[in-house]
C-alpha cells in the first residue's frame, strides 16, 4: 500500500518557506486540495504487499503539474527537483528526493498511470469537483456541452505503410518465439529489400503513380500473405513447445504471452490485407485498421478545411457558466453529435444530483421532435438552433442570445485543453489512455482555473 507520512518541518524547509511567495498559485492550490481524500480514493489500487511505494501526493502533483504546464514526463522528474513550488505541492523536500526518494524516474510516473487507471483518476476529479461544488464555484444551473477529436499518437495511416509494418511485426514476433525455444520455421523470406524498393517506387512523384500506387501495395500484401503462411506454422511449433512442457516453469509464462501477442499481431495483418485488396476492388470496408498497435483509432471527419481526417478518438466536455469542466464523456466510435446529448445530461445529473436550468448547444446537437429524449423536455430552457433556415421561436431573446454566446465560449476551452493541456495528441496507449488523458486534462484546466482565482 502506498505510504502517509506526517508532514515534520525540517531545517532545510524552514529556509525554503521563506524564500516562497505566498500568494502563488501552487502554494494555494496544495492549500484548499484534500490530498487526505485523493490518498483515500487511490490507495485500494495498491497492495499491502511488497516493496513500499512512492507517496500517492508525489505522484498524483506530478501528474497534474505535468498537464497544467504541458510537459513530459522526464521533464517532470527532473523540474521537481529543482523547484521549490513544485516540491510544496507534492509534498516533498529536497533532502527526501536526493535520498529517500532518489529512484523517482519518468517510468515511475508510467508505472503509477497503468496502476492507477482511468478510474484512478476520475476518482481524482470527483475529489476536486466535491470542493468546486461546496464553495459554489461550479454553478449546475446552466450548462453548455460540445464534442471534438482527440488525436492519437499515430503515423499518417497508408495501407502500404500498414503492409510493411505488419510484415516487420510478424518477422519481430517470430524472432522472439526463437529465442524462447521454438522451433524455427524453414523457407521463410524476410522481402526486407524488396519491400524497400517497393516503397520507394510507391513515394516518387509522377503521373504514373496511382498505377505503381496499386501495384506496389499488392506486392506488399503478396510479401505480407507469404510470411503468414510461415506464421501459421511457427504458432503450431509454439503450442507444441507448451504441450509437452520442453520449458521451464519460468520462461512457460513468457512463452504463452507471446503466442497471445503473435495472434494479435496475425488477425490485425489479415485485416490490413484484406481491406487494401477491396480498396482497388471499388468495395468500402468498415472497421478499417489505420494502425496497428492502436488498432482502436477511427477516423472522425470533422468538416475542417485544414485537416478533413483526424486519427484518434472522440470526446464530449460540458461547462458550467463560469467556465469550469463538470464532466466528460468518451467515444471510441465517430458518433453523431445529436446522439451524445442524452449521455451528456445523464453524465451531468451523476456528478452534480440535479438537471440544468439552461441547456446551450450548437446546432449539431438539435433533435427531431419524435427523437427528443425524455431529459431534454424536462428542461426549462434549451439553447440549440433549429434545424435547416427555419430560425428558433426564441433565437431573438435575450436568454437565448447570451446561451449561444456562452456556448461559443466552449470552443476556447477546448482550444486550450489542446495547446496547453496535452489533448492535441494522446500519447498514452489504448482507449483507457484516451480517458486518462481527458481526465488529467480537465484536472489540469479546472486547477488553473482555480489557481488563477486563489492567487
Amino acid at each position: 500500500m502506498a505510504l502517509r507520512f506526517d508532514h515534520q518541518i525540517t531545517f532545510s524547509s524552514w529556509l525554503n518557506q521563506g524564500l516562497l511567495d505566498p500568494e502563488h498559485k501552487l502554494l494555494k492550490l496544495a492549500e484548499v486540495i484534500d490530498w487526505e481524500g485523493v490518498h483515500d480514493k487511490l490507495s485500494p489500487f495498491y497492495s499491502k504487499l511488497g516493496r513500499q511505494a512512492l507517496p500517492l501526493r508525489l505522484m498524483t502533483g506530478l501528474h497534474l503539474l505535468k498537464h497544467m504546464e504541458d510537459l513530459s514526463d522526464a521533464q517532470c522528474t527532473d523540474r521537481v527537483r529543482g523547484d521549490l513550488y513544485w516540491m510544496h505541492f507534492c509534498g516533498v523536500e529536497v533532502d527526501a528526493l536526493k535520498n529517500k526518494y532518489a529512484h523517482l524516474n519518468s517510468s515511475s510516473m508510467t508505472k503509477f498511470r497503468n496502476r492507477v487507471g482511468d478510474k484512478g483518476w476520475a476518482a481524482v476529479e470527483e475529489v476536486i469537483r466535491e470542493y468546486l461544488m461546496q464553495t459554489k464555484r461550479i454553478n449546475p444551473s446552466v450548462m453548455a456541452t460540445d464534442s471534438s477529436c482527440m488525436e492519437k499518437n499515430v503515423e499518417y495511416p497508408t495501407d502500404s505503410g500498414l503492409l510493411n509494418k505488419g510484415r516487420e511485426n510478424l518477422l519481430k514476433s517470430m524472432k522472439k518465439l526463437k529465442g524462447l525455444g521454438v522451433k524455427a520455421v524453414k523457407g521463410v523470406r524476410t522481402y526486407s529489400q524488396r519491400s524497400k524498393q517497393v516503397l520507394i517506387t510507391i513515394m516518387k512523384l509522377g503521373k504514373d503513380r496511382a498505377d505503381r500506387i496499386q501495384a506496389g501495395t499488392l506486392e506488399l500484401s503478396r510479401h505480407a500473405v507469404h510470411v503468414l503462411g510461415k506464421c501459421g506454422e511457427m504458432v503450431k511449433n509454439a503450442e507444441k513447445t507448451l504441450k509437452h512442457g520442453a520449458l521451464g516453469l519460468v520462461d512457460s509464462p513468457a512463452l504463452q504471452a507471446e503466442i497471445s501477442h503473435f495472434k494479435r499481431q496475425m488477425k490485425l495483418v489479415k485485416q490490413v490485407i484484406h481491406q487494401s485488396r477491396e480498396r482497388f476492388k471499388g468495395n468500402h470496408v468498415h472497421n478499417k485498421i489505420y494502425s496497428l498497435h492502436e488498432p482502436q483509432v477511427i477516423v472522425i471527419r470533422k468538416g475542417k478545411r485544414a485537416r478533413q481526417n483526424e486519427y484518434g478518438a472522440k470526446f464530449n466536455i460540458s461547462i458550467d457558466r463560469n467556465g469550469y469542466i463538470v464532466s466528460h464523456e468518451h467515444y471510441s466510435s465517430n458518433k453523431s453529435d445529436h446522439k451524445l446529448l442524452d449521455p451528456a445530461l445523464k453524465n451531468w445529473v451523476e456528478k452534480t444530483g440535479r438537471l440544468p436550468r439552461q441547456l446551450n448547444a450548437d446546432r449539431g446537437y438539435g433533435q427531431k421532435v419524435r427523437s427528443i429524449p425524455r431529459r431534454v423536455k424536462r428542461l426549462k430552457r434549451v439553447c440549440i438552433p433549429s434545424l435547416g433556415k427555419t430560425k428558433h421561436p426564441d433565437a431573438e431573446k435575450r436568454w437565448f442570445k447570451k446561451g449561444q454566446a456562452m456556448r461559443a465560449g466552449i470552443e476556447a476551452v477546448i482550444g486550450h485543453l489542446k495547446q496547453d493541456h496535452r489533448l492535441d495528441r494522446c500519447r498514452y496507449s489504448g482507449s483507457r489512455g484516451d480517458r486518462i488523458n481527458l481526465s488529467l486534462g480537465s484536472l489540469a484546466w479546472n486547477l488553473n482555473k482555480l489557481g488563477r482565482a486563489l492567487a
